[in-house]
């Protein structure tokens, strides 16, 4: 004799960290984690590409404004307010009361959902499925089911886009108001499909008078966990204004960055302009001290000429008795003689001379003078160069404080988008952030 189940089936929320695990709700026992039966698992930006890639080509190219092109179809979904990036579907045979996980029950209804997964995408080839799990890790078998939609021919937009009531509609399932909308004729027709799969296995659909009067387990667990959602929001906002802030401060540290680049780039042009400053005036240290040494050699020689006019004096004369004639040697005439030249080559240069002695005397005293001052401006610029490479140093030392703590606070930014990324709550922070800039 048949046992009898109930099936229950639903559009859920769409969670890809919860039906891959990427993070544990209460509700799990993770110890039977690994039991969960991985069915389908590919990635959704992949899919996309797949499935949009030439309907979105041939869309940008009917395009003439640039700014009505798309770049990314998934991510123009992702941000879209009218469609969702993927759906999920759920479906599961039994209660927590009558198909316990590791119960002979359960292992058959795993085995019917198994099947159900497998023939899924031939009875719908316009909800193309990426990802598909059974959990055995929760009270009851059930099994989540992701999928993008896509209705191809269409008038508007791509001619193949993510619909859907388009791609239901393709398929068949026309909606007859409220109470028979195309998606619930259409898990109306995936519970059929399921039950007959269930007849292999010797289980016959439970079918309830009324939907009011049966609450399955999965309509049960939503309504019990809808303070934990409550609980969930409001640590999202808080991290939002975590969030908020520290993009402030983000936004103050960049601030300063430049500021200390600016003044890094500053303080190191006018090291370079001291550098060069130096160089040239140890150039022209130099050139005065050459200069100096030439006019101390000019004077030396001057000095020697008027030493050997004084030797005159030391010649030895010898008067005769009559007259004023003196009488010489041969040498003594020879000296007199040459020194006599001397005396007329150089008596009209001797005036002369002296001035020069004199003005390069001066030279000399200024030179010594110009030494100092350019020694001690040497000196000075040694000293400014010195203390502006203190300063250059101290704005690397600041540079790299503000880079650490930006690193820090990225970090935290990091961590804070995984948060919302495992609690599906990035989009609605994304919203949130949008309408307070426009509130701006």
């Amino acid at each position: 004799m048949p046992i009898k189940r109930t099936i229950s089936g639903r559009i859920g929320k769409g969670s890809i960290g919860h039906d891959n695990r990427l993070f544990i709700a209460k509700n799990v026992d993770a110890s039977r984690t690994d039991r969960n039966i991985v069915l389908v698992r590919e990635d959704i930006e992949q899919v996309y590409h797949e499935l949009f890639d030439k309907p979105l080509e041939k869309y940008n190219a009917r395009q003439k404004r640039k700014d009505r092109r798309i770049k990314n179809y998934y991510e123009h979904i992702r941000r879209s307010k009218q469609e969702k990036p993927f759906y999920e579907v759920i479906f599961q045979i039994g209660n927590n009361e009558d198909t316990r996980c590791g119960t002979p029950e359960a292992e058959l209804t795993t085995k019917a959902l198994t099947e159900f997964v497998q023939s899924f995408q031939k009875r719908n080839p316009q909800l193309r499925v990426f990802n598909a799990v059974i959990h055995l890790d929760e009270e009851t078998p059930h099994v989540h089911l992701d999928f993008i939609p896509f209705a191809t021919g269409q008038k508007r937009g791509l001619s193949t886009r993510n619909t859907l009531t388009g791609a239901l509609e393709q398929q068949g399932y026309k909606g007859e108001g409220k109470l028979n909308t195309c998606s619930k004729l259409w898990i109306d027709s995936e519970k059929q499909a399921l039950a007959d799969i269930m007849g292999s296995y010797g289980i016959e659909w439970q079918q309830l008078d009324t939907h009011e009067q049966h609450l399955d387990v999965l309509d049960y667990k939503k309504k019990m966990r809808t303070r934990e959602v409550a609980v969930l929001e409001n640590k999202v906002q808080t991290t939002n204004s975590i969030i908020e802030r520290r993009q402030q401060v983000l936004n103050s540290a960049d601030e300063v960055i430049d500021r200390l680049d600016r003044e890094y780039a500053e303080k190191t042009d006018m090291v370079e302009q001291l550098d060069n400053t130096i160089a040239e005036k140890t150039a022209e240290l130099r050139a005065v001290e050459e200069k100096l040494t030439a006019d101390q050699q000019m004077i030396q020689v001057s000095a020697e000429k008027v030493t050997a006019l004084l030797e005159i004096d030391t010649i030895e004369v010898k008067r005769k008795a009559l007259g004023d004639k003196v009488t010489l040697s041969a040498d003594d005439y020879e000296k007199v003689a040459v020194l006599a030249k001397k005396q007329i080559a150089t008596e009209n240069d001797k005036t002369e001379m002296a001035d020069a002695v004199e003005r390069l005397t001066e030279e000399n005293d200024e030179l010594l003078q110009n030494v100092a001052k350019l020694r001690e401006l040497n000196k000075t610029l040694a000293s400014e160069k010195t203390a502006l490479q203190k300063a250059v140093d101290r704005l690397e030392k600041s540079l790299r404080s503000v880079q650490e703590e930006i690193g820090y606070w990225k970090w935290k930014f990091n961590k804070a988008m995984e948060f919302l990324e495992r609690h599906s709550q990035r989009k609605k922070w994304e919203e949130w952030v949008g309408k307070r800039n426009r509130g701006r």
